[in-house]
């Protein structure tokens, strides 16, 4: 293929990949819109675009929402509202009370039209004779949206579904998910998939040609196509001429093959575009690659089945079908689509038989057993509000029937509003601006702006003089962690940053840390010898045993006993300096001088000096012994001891670790964000968050979401390390105008979301005088842990604040807490004004003041980041409560582990990318209040405008009405909102103080 043609195919599947959401792996579970590609679009829209291309609902059931409206979560003023606004859109006639009709049909259980369902007694034949005439179809309009489809809606197999009833979509997903899985697997498979380090669709090629399931389902069709399609451009050209489509409509065609298995092509579309992801650059794959797989797969099956179909299974093939013998086609639909009535389906073989004999006759018949569903449906609606359907004439029944079918397109959103705007008054009410108490807090405590933490502050702030903020919990502090216990690079930040210096995990040392002899230790390692695994199962057998005695019958007392002794066992500390050139050139000597004496021993190779031969390697000119000249080739070329590689490892080194500079910077800008720049509390505590629990795949999805679905506590105890160190605090009070009072300390710690416990680290550089304080503190923390376990048990149906706790350790346990679930809102402001808010642990709360920002840059920062990363954490859950199995990943109770990078239902599944039905549903019900999320921020109207106008995400979403936006204007004590591109004043507070 020539090279022009292959980039414009390469192109072609890089655009029509655009709706397809990225899948992070499922140890960095990152929650997100799974809609989030269709953002540039208006709310509304990507909804009706989200329910095409992948089949799932954007809004509850109506008869959730009833039951939200029966509990109390909808308020009638608020429904009646949106319906008004519904009907003012309508051009319709004032003989009928449209409003009350509207809202009886949504809040009172009327029977909805059915086949079953029919008007059994006298009626108005003028009634009668207008809805048989109404639903009277023209076979010629249904076979030609049917054509129309191909490409925008249905693809060839799908037709073949609607059509004939037949389902080849199946077997092309089981075969194209058994490809995937093999390729992807991550280390779970026994066996692995051989050529994978040639790509996907080379690696499969090779396989695919001597399969036996292949051959099985698709005959020779494949093995013929195979043989001379090497690459995989050629191959989605190929399949996509021989369907016959015209080229306009391939963009659309691929797109609707792609997401077909949203999971798999979001997690390759992922891992294509991350190139220095190790599965990635040691077995390549992209979007080409799959799409290719997938149409040719695709095209086997269907020619496969080809013998079995009255049609041509391609485009044209398609076409001639519906044109030329539309009276079958038209049949064959209504039965094998279920549109048939069940009172006419055993004439099915003689209508079929004959079909342009019968076909009026079906229409007619079809026509009047729905004039009858529907005239007992309106009868029963109109009956609702004291009216009688006799008494309407033709014309206002057509009216009401037309209503009626536009609200069935747009009720959901009716819904919506009315739920989200009780919640933003109930939110606006609430939040107040009391007096400040100016008492000096005994302890000052930084949370992660998850809504979690909004319990435990609550209770903290009601058993003490503790002052809380809220924060992203990463705390500002954009790093790649090697954790001593895993030896590899971990991403701690928001998946929009990515971070450019890493820290390591050291032993701790009174005496000091010897960084060279513990970072080769960290470098250079044989974890990845053949023997490793066989050595750790024969040394850690019996610990494994006793794992699995622990967790089944003591799971709490076990798992205290060994978070204890991994505790108490090593002491470690952050390693966030940077390294100084000398220190660089002593590891990187001391590194390969190791690894040549390694090698050496390997080769058999006594009395050489390792520290000679790789002084050697580095340079062109050899003078050694003529034995010694092959060792330093092999050097070289094996083991990669040569200046280049040297060099790039230098380099590695030198990421490690901040600079005074940049330490200073991040944690005064971190402290600055949340108003924390006077007035220090002797103790600072920076309290990470974390989620525990057994024989949970998503777990990471219950971890801090600021930190790529990690504990926070490494960035906890990073910022402590450079908020304590007196050189950074120097350099703060100099350059950025914060002054820490040598006196303050910061403390890091983690709160355990699942436990509600508080668990303190580094205490070893505590002053001696503050143990007495750091014990009352304690008991504080244990106390605001029971009454915030106590709050939780309701929801969780647990007796005790115990049971509480005993969920997270209970490896049977389906639900060990509710995690986000309820989040419907994002305030940006002082603590003060949500003080007083009993707001159940539903809203993220990052503190800021806007008095030491008056250009409102750091809003800026609070906006881009963590505004935006909370939206898509309210996303998440607002398509998995509304179709959780396909925006969610179903029940917990059949899933399992695939490939070590995500879940699948049972054994045969797509890639399940939501949340579970336990996160977010409670006995078949919302759990979660599915609403958009709405932002709220304080500070001067202007600043705010400014702060917005300048952060493109935010913008588009307002724009696009995916968040709702109140600006809550201190200085005026006015409330504003953003509505329909305007700021309109929402509500104005008499009592609010400045």
């Amino acid at each position: 293929m020539e090279l022009g043609k292959k980039l414009y195919i390469r192109s072609l599947v890089n655009v029509a990949s655009e709706p397809i959401t990225y899948y992070w792996p499922m140890r960095t579970f990152i929650t997100r819109n799974p809609l989030r590609e269709l953002e540039d679009l208006p709310f509304r829209e990507a909804i009706k675009e989200g329910e095409l291309l992948f089949g799932g609902r954007g809004y509850l059931r109506r008869e959730d929402y009833r039951h939200l409206y029966s509990m109390g979560h909808i308020k009638e003023e608020f429904l009646r509202e949106s319906i008004k606004e519904f009907l003012s859109s309508l051009e319709l006639s004032e003989s009928l009370p449209y409003e009350e009709l509207v809202f009886a049909l949504l809040t009172q259980k009327i029977t909805e039209p059915a086949y079953n369902l029919l008007h059994r007694g006298k009626a108005k034949e003028e009634i009668l004779e207008a809805l048989s005439e109404y639903f009277m179809e023209d076979p010629s309009e249904v076979c030609r949206e049917l054509f129309l489809s191909i490409g925008v809606k249905n693809t060839l197999q799908d037709l073949i579904k609607l059509l004939t009833g037949k389902d080849p979509g199946r077997l092309i997903d089981e075969l194209v998910i058994k490809t995937a899985f093999d390729f992807l697997d991550e280390g779970q498979s026994t066996i692995d998939m051989p050529g994978r380090d040639a790509g996907l669709y080379r690696a499969w090629r090779e396989l695919a040609r001597r399969n036996l399931r292949f051959l099985l389902w698709t005959g020779r069709s494949l093995v013929s196509m195979l043989k001379d399609l090497e690459e995989p451009e050629e191959a989605i050209e190929y399949v996509l001429t021989s369907y016959e489509l015209p080229q306009p409509a391939w963009e659309g065609y691929i797109t609707l093959e792609l997401a077909k298995l949203k999971g798999i092509a979001g997690f390759i579309k992922w891992r294509s575009h991350n190139k220095y992801y190790y599965w990635q650059k040691v077995h390549p794959v992209d979007m080409v690659d799959y799409a290719a797989i997938r149409l040719l797969v695709a095209k086997s099956v269907l020619d496969a089945s080809s013998k079995d179909l009255p049609f041509r299974p391609t485009y044209r093939g398609i076409e001639e079908f519906l044109s030329k013998e539309k009276e079958k086609a038209y049949l064959m639909h209504e039965f094998s689509s279920r549109n048939c009535p069940p009172q006419v389906a055993e004439d099915y073989r003689k209508y079929l038989k004959n079909p342009a004999k019968h076909l009026q006759e079906y229409i007619t018949l079809k026509a009047q057993i729905k004039a009858k569903s529907y005239y007992r449906f309106l009868s029963d609606w109109l009956k609702a509000v004291d009216l009688r359907l006799e008494d309407l004439s033709a014309q206002e029944v057509l009216e009401l029937l037309r209503l009626y079918h536009l609200l069935k397109e747009e009720e959901g959103y009716v819904w919506l509003r009315a739920f989200e705007e009780t919640h933003i008054q109930k939110l606006v009410e609430s939040i107040k601006l009391p007096e400040k108490n100016q008492e000096k807090p005994l302890a000052q405590a930084l949370f992660c702006i998850d809504v979690r933490s909004e319990r435990f502050r609550r209770k903290l702030e009601s058993v003490g003089n503790y002052q809380t903020f809220g924060v992203a919990g990463f705390f500002g502090i954009p790093v790649a962690m090697v954790d001593l216990r895993k030896g590899h690079e971990e991403f701690l930040c928001p998946v929009i940053v990515t971070p450019k210096n890493v820290v390591f995990e050291m032993p701790y040392s009174r005496k000091g840390i010897e960084k060279d002899k513990a970072l080769s230790q960290l470098l250079h390692g044989v974890k990845d010898h053949i023997l490793a695994p066989f050595v750790a199962v024969e040394m850690l057998g019996f610990a494994f045993g006793f794992d699995f005695i622990g967790k089944t019958f003591l799971p709490d007392t076990y798992a205290k006993a060994k978070d204890l002794m991994w505790k108490e066992s090593v002491k470690t500390s952050m390693m966030v300096n940077k390294l100084s050139e000398k220190e660089i050139e002593d590891i990187t000597t001391y590194y390969y001088t190791s690894l040549i004496k390694k090698a050496l021993e390997e080769m058999g190779i006594k009395d050489a000096d390792p520290y000679l031969l790789f002084q050697t390697c580095l340079e062109e000119e050899v003078s050694l012994p003529e034995e010694l000249r092959s060792v330093v080739e092999v050097l070289r070329s094996k083991y990669r001891v040569e200046r280049g590689f040297v060099k790039l490892f230098e380099e590695r080194l030198r990421s490690l670790g901040f600079t005074k500079e940049e330490q200073a910077f991040l944690v005064s800008t971190t402290l600055k964000s949340i108003g924390l720049v006077k007035d220090f509390a002797p103790i600072v505590f920076v309290l990470g968050h974390e989620s525990r629990s057994e024989n949970n795949p998503y777990e990471s999805a219950l971890d801090c979401g600021a930190c790529g679905g990690a504990s926070g506590i490494y960035n906890a105890r990073i910022f402590c390390t450079m908020a304590n160190d007196p050189a950074v605090r120097q350099i703060m009070k100099q350059k950025h105008g914060l002054n820490i009072p040598e006196e303050t300390v910061f403390l890091p710690g983690i709160h355990n979301t699942t436990t509600d416990q508080i668990v303190l680290y580094d205490l070893e550089y505590l002053p001696a005088r503050y143990v007495p304080m750091l014990e009352r503190i304690r008991r504080d923390f244990e106390e605001a842990r029971r009454l915030t376990a106590q709050e939780r048990a309701i929801a969780l149906d647990a007796g005790s604040p115990e049971q509480v706790y005993r969920k997270a350790y209970d490896w049977s346990e389906v639900r060990p807490e509710w995690g986000l679930s309820g989040n419907y809102a994002f305030v940006i402001g002082r603590r003060d004004i949500t003080k007083l808010s009993e707001l159940e642990g539903r809203v993220f709360l990052h503190s800021y003041d806007y008095t030491v920002d008056p250009k409102g840059f750091l809003l800026e920062n609070i906006l881009a980041g963590p505004a935006v990363v909370g939206q898509w954490i309210n996303m998440e859950y607002y398509f998995s409560t509304t179709d959780n199995e396909v925006y969610g990943s179903g029940s917990k109770v059949y899933h399992n582990v695939v490939g070590r990078i995500g879940v699948m239902t049972g054994n045969y599944s797509d890639l399940r990318t939501g949340l579970p039905a336990q996160t977010v549903l409670k006995e078949g019900k919302p759990f979660h209040v599915p609403v958009r999320y709405t932002l709220v921020i304080e500070a001067p109207l202007e600043l705010s405008q400014r702060a917005i106008s300048r952060i493109r995400k935010i913008r588009d979403l307002m724009q696009n009405e995916w968040i709702n936006v109140v600006v809550f204007d201190p200085q005026k004590g006015v409330f504003y909102r953003y509505l329909k591109g305007s700021w309109v004043e929402y509500q104005k507070k008499q009592e609010v103080k400045v």
